[in-house]
């Protein structure tokens, strides 16, 4: 029998569920709470590396091609409590271009006439060269390590390995990575159920699943993620009061809570149209209310690193 196996929608080790293989109960509802986007900017630096300080966040991914990267690595370089993984980066946007981390030749599947990466899903997927991809993220692993950082996981920056907008996917592209660094992946379990994917994505998801179980690369449950932009009157504290109601309904799994944390400044401003509610997010992870809420609700806070080590530990015992 494989150690990895699944039973129902959890990841079990010979019939035990991840949660305990934690040291949690069976229970229990984990939660990591990361912020996307780190090294994008020196606005969403200043925010993350203040929520690292005051564990106001358990984890979070920095993006290798940006120019405020360096800054990043060097923190987490610096200080133990900041576990970071590779937030894997092959579009940009219109306000904020950057280039391939891979420079050894010119990647022309993923690249513009500018030289940067694609704004929309779409180019990428339909005009990306599968060995060009290989190339660009291993690259970007490769630098983060070369800077001192041991990441503690894989993921997708704007969900540009998962194939949501023609289906073209490079998940198994990701997961050779992952087996090569011994690192987890961000695909959620119950991401098959999600209502606004078709029949199709659903299916595709379910095949990356197994491939990820076969292949030994652990993932989590479930994501909370929060939308980018503010919804209709939204205020901070109709956000906060949102907020709480999702952290409540988290069940009895490993679950991540996603966020986009930044302060305000024109950096930030000439980024996105959206830098109100990247301010909000991190006014609201620093909160007292809701860093209480966690302790009422006997919600166990993990991060990346406890599960790339229970990954690499239940490899190298079999």
């Amino acid at each position: 029998m494989p150690p990895f196996t699944v039973l129902g929608e959890k990841l079990t080790f010979g019939g035990i569920r991840m949660n305990e293989q934690l040291g949690f109960k069976a229970t229990d509802r984990l939660v990591i709470i990361n912020a996307d986007d780190f090294g994008m900017s020196t606005s969403s630096n200043k925010a993350i590396i203040n929520m690292h300080l005051n564990a106001a966040i358990t984890s979070s991914s920095v993006m290798m091609p940006c120019s405020a990267a360096i800054e990043a690595v060097s923190f987490c370089k610096d200080n133990d409590q900041a576990h970071v993984g590779i937030h894997l980066t092959l579009t940009c946007s219109e306000n904020y271009r950057y280039k391939p981390v891979f420079q050894h030749h010119s990647l022309d599947s993923l690249i513009m006439e500018d030289g940067c990466f694609p704004k929309d899903l779409v180019t990428l997927e339909t005009s990306a060269d599968s060995s060009d991809i290989e190339l660009e993220l291993n690259a970007q692993i490769e630098l983060a390590y070369s800077l001192g950082i041991k990441p503690t996981h894989l993921d997708s920056h704007d969900g540009s390995l998962l194939g949501l907008a023609t289906g073209r996917d490079f998940l198994e592209i990701a997961f050779d990575l992952c087996e090569r660094y011994e690192l987890p992946f961000l695909l959620p379990r119950k991401i098959t159920e999600q209502s606004f994917f078709t029949q199709n994505q659903k299916d595709l998801f379910i095949k990356r699943i197994e491939s990820a179980d076969k292949r030994g690369i652990l993932l989590i449950d479930d994501i909370c993620a929060l939308p980018y932009h503010l919804e209709g009157n939204e205020t901070y504290e109709s956000f906060k009061a949102k907020m709480i109601h999702k952290i409540k309904q988290i069940t009895a799994a490993t679950t991540q809570i996603t966020m986009h944390p930044a302060l305000i400044t024109d950096e930030l401003k000439a980024i996105t149209e959206h830098y109100e509610k990247r301010e909000m997010e991190y006014s609201l992870f620093n909160d007292p209310d809701i860093k209480e809420l966690f302790e009422q609700d006997d919600i166990k806070l993990i991060s990346w690193k406890q599960i790339r080590n229970l990954q690499r530990s239940t490899k190298s015992g079999n």
